[in-house]
């Protein structure tokens, strides 16, 4: 198994309407209305880099073998408000590789630029399992995802959300990730699940909005820095629960509130963390 190295694409712009869309898709399992702010938030970066990290990893287990892919954790950091129109670049690089007992553990990292200054806007790193492939040879790094803790916590909030099959296949439509596995019961079923499963970064988009709401005036663009583990699958009509802990004191700016996502009474989404921004970055 060879790295393909560092691959780029050109980014689509992001326009306002395709942010909006994501939003209020999103808050809808929340029970929110749609956004009032047009602040495009932390997860249109894993938006537009999405495709070519699939490309990435495509071309890197190419030919060796049959696999699925499990998305285990990512983390975003978020240098400056994403701008409708703003011509971006992605760029992808497998920082690392290693061989476990469920298959090869991948570090990779993707990143979105200015295409005019170069500046760097956001910097994403997943954790992939390719389920079933080991016969890879392990180079570079796999650190560990991070998992901040509250020195001092405060009253956790719960929050029930509503997932069924309607809102999972208009997720995949505003995020562009049409995997058959969210959309279409018989691959569900053919991959294990006895139905589709809700995608990853869908739940992790609900803390988003939510801790938005709670503790940044609607502003998602004051979300700079977020990261979650992805535990188990969450499948339609299941009793799910998105929970919040914030800091004892009024969350400020570079201050950090937890999450988790939790369906038919375990941790579907764990270790999560979504860190806040000075008030100026929600503002256009």
């Amino acid at each position: 198994m060879t790295s393909p190295g560092p691959l780029l694409d050109p980014a689509a712009p992001l326009s306002d309407a395709a942010a909006h869309h994501y939003r209020t898709v999103t808050r809808l399992a929340v029970g929110r209305a749609e956004p009032t702010r047009p602040d495009a938030g932390p997860l249109a970066a894993f938006v537009l880099t999405h495709p070519l990290a699939e490309r990435t990893v495509t071309a890197l287990a190419s030919g060796l073998g049959p696999y699925s892919l499990v998305h285990l954790a990512q983390e975003i950091e978020l240098h400056a408000p994403l701008r409708p129109g703003t011509l971006t670049d992605a760029r992808a690089e497998v920082l690392g590789a290693r061989v476990e007992p469920k298959g090869t553990r991948l570090a990779l990292r993707t990143s979105l630029t200015d295409r005019e200054t170069g500046a760097e806007l956001a910097g994403l790193t997943a954790h992939i399992l390719l389920a079933g492939l080991r016969t890879v040879e392990p180079y570079g790094t796999v650190a560990p995802s991070a998992a901040p803790r509250l020195e001092a916590p405060g009253a956790p909030v719960d929050r029930a959300v509503t997932i069924d099959r309607g809102w999972i296949a208009r997720y995949g439509e505003a995020a562009g990730d049409l995997n058959p596995v969210h959309l279409d019961p018989a691959a569900g079923r053919e991959a294990g699940f006895p139905d589709v499963i809700a995608h990853g970064m869908a739940l992790v988009s609900l803390a988003v909005e939510e801790v938005a709401e709670r503790y940044a005036d609607g502003h998602a663009d004051r979300i700079r820095a977020l990261g979650a583990r992805f535990a188990r699958p969450v499948l339609p009509g299941t009793d799910t629960t998105l929970g919040i802990t914030p800091p004892a004191a009024p969350p400020g700016p570079g201050d950090t509130v937890l999450f988790t996502v939790r369906s038919q009474g375990a941790a579907a989404v764990k270790g999560g963390w979504i860190r806040l921004g000075p008030a100026e970055g929600g503002n256009r």
